[in-house]
């Protein structure tokens, strides 16, 4: 297994973008442009790669970054579970996403202690599916030729309303978040995930999702389309911190298709 684990209160990258990988996942980080007053980044990453699987999770915070440091420390603590759970010879989606909630229902409470909230998006993808639990307003993205040419391009609704922290949706009456599995397409799938500091820069390129469909599926690569992206976020002056993280998945099973 390779691994990733960033905190901007610890490397807010202000000096612009820079681009890491973990296994097949390229990740990219920018935490805006000093030079147009940005002086903090409050997202943070955490990215585990396995020969056949991905596990990772994206956080933007406010109020400062101790909300974002909490929920990494939360996925520490839970990681042996969580990587028992996806090594299993027979691993299980259903099993994986029911670990996952009851680690950040369970530490709702404790959370609730810090100072500020942050939004959360966890993926575990793994053979031919792909899991997700999102609270807030970070975006998922699942791109296929097939989902495409039907206008299907996102997996996540921005939900501006939801965080985990010390103002947190999952200890309300009714806990808010929403989750989900997804059968991949056959061929090359793209999952990206990313913070709204990619989505809300000068004129909002990028909130078109077929303009950021476009852009990952380029000929430069994943990696080189992330670092292309964050240049145009930095170029634009963006101050707010913007999180990448994309890998591909050539899936050979065929997809359910309709018997009509």
């Amino acid at each position: 297994m390779q691994e990733f684990v960033w905190s901007g209160s610890v490397d807010p990258c202000l000096d612009g973008p820079r681009i890491y990988t973990a296994g097949r996942v390229a990740i990219g980080i920018c935490g805006g442009n000093a030079a147009f007053g940005a002086k903090k980044n409050e997202d943070a990453a955490l990215v585990w790669a396995g020969e056949d699987w991905v596990f990772a999770v994206i956080l933007d915070a406010h109020a400062g970054s101790e909300s974002a440091d909490a929920v990494l420390e939360l996925f520490e603590a839970g990681r042996p579970e969580l990587l028992a759970l996806i090594e299993r010879p027979e691993p299980s989606h259903v099993a994986v996403q029911a670990a996952v909630t009851r680690l950040l229902l369970g530490g709702a409470a404790q959370m609730a202690r810090v100072r500020g909230e942050t939004a959360c998006l966890v993926c575990y993808q793994q053979g031919g599916y792909l899991m997700w639990l999102s609270i807030g307003d970070n975006q998922l993205y699942l791109l296929h030729p097939e989902l495409q040419r039907l206008g299907q391009f996102t997996l996540t609704v921005r939900n501006y309303f939801e965080w985990i922290g010390e103002r947190s949706s999952l200890t309300l009456e009714a806990p808010c978040f929403s989750t989900g599995i997804r059968q991949l397409r056959q061929g090359i799938n793209t999952i990206a995930l990313v913070t709204d500091g990619l989505l809300e820069v000068g004129d909002r390129p990028f909130e078109d999702p077929a303009r950021v469909s476009r852009e990952l599926l380029s000929p430069a690569g994943v990696s080189g389309a992330i670092s292309s992206m964050l240049a145009e976020v930095h170029r634009l002056g963006g101050t707010d911190s913007a999180t990448v993280v994309v890998w591909q998945v050539d899936n050979p099973g065929m997809g359910l298709m309709p018997s009509g």
